[in-house]
């Protein structure tokens, strides 16, 4: 079984770049052998000789041109560097949900007291300020072994926790009452 060729950044770039096949590089030019009256029928105008040198002068033309523009493709490392970025850029980022699920208080915050008291439009906000603890010295950070999402062994445990996990948000009081305050002291609490 045939593998699929895919399309890499590499080639593309390449074809960007206007990088041209063996087959195009070579400039079609016919060749005019005299008409030879012994020859027979069935042989060919062209020779073994002259298709093993237009072969040769296409691959060095090829290679020539690529030797000068070294720098238009894209190296394997950039390429590893691309998708590590995009992984990381489709991960969850739980500052943002935080900084969304706060705007959402303070302005469930700002519209009680607007219906509550029609003089006082203040917005209160709760501060807090977090502190990062630094390891006392002798002391070692202990690894978690974390199932890992890449592999299927991974994946699999990772759903199973976050099912549990989910129903027990949901059977959990708090939550019941007020959705987004309990996100939002969840966040908080793991961020610390």
């Amino acid at each position: 079984m045939v593998a699929k060729k895919r399309s890499t950044l590499r080639g593309k770039a390449s074809a960007r770049l206007g990088h041209k096949t063996v087959e195009e590089s070579v400039p079609e030019v016919p060749l005019e052998l005299p008409e030879d009256p012994k020859a027979f029928l069935h042989q060919r105008k062209e020779t073994k000789k002259d298709k093993l040198l237009t072969k040769q002068t296409a691959f060095l033309s090829q290679i020539k041109n690529s030797s000068a523009n070294e720098f238009g493709g894209i190296s394997k490392s950039a390429v590893r560097r691309r998708k590590r970025k995009e992984r990381d850029d489709l991960k969850p980022k739980m500052q943002d949900l935080l900084t969304s699920l706060e705007q959402e208080g303070d302005l469930k915050e700002f519209t009680e007291n607007a219906e509550g008291d029609s003089t006082a439009m203040e917005v209160k906000r709760q501060t807090f300020r977090l502190v990062e603890r630094d390891l006392e010295p002798g002391t070692v950070k202990i690894k978690k072994n974390e199932p890992n999402i890449r592999n299927k062994r991974g994946a699999k445990i990772l759903s199973i926790k976050e099912t549990e996990r989910f129903s027990q948000v949901l059977q959990n009081e708090q939550f019941k009452k007020n959705s987004f305050s309990a996100l939002r002291d969840i966040i908080k609490m793991q961020k610390r």
